[in-house]
């Protein structure tokens, strides 16, 4: 998964790459919804945006936008 991040944009590295997410748990509680633990290689997202959040906040990627990167 990525994060959504401004403008609807994958949430992206000081390089400009987008960084990739892994839900670890999902819990679907009763008038929010389902919520993702989500989790990351990358130190400094990680330790800002690690966590839980809505599946509003998700962009779903195939495994080759993975290689390749997000669409633009």
């Amino acid at each position: 998964m990525w994060l959504r991040g401004h403008g609807n944009k994958p949430l992206r590295d000081a390089r400009g790459e987008a960084i990739a997410f892994r839900i670890a748990a999902s819990k679907a509680l009763a008038g929010q919804g389902t919520w993702y633990q989500l989790c990351t290689a990358h130190r400094a997202a990680q330790d800002i945006f690690g966590g839980w959040h809505t599946g509003l906040a998700l962009i779903p990627f195939t495994l080759s936008e993975l290689a390749e990167g997000p669409r633009q």
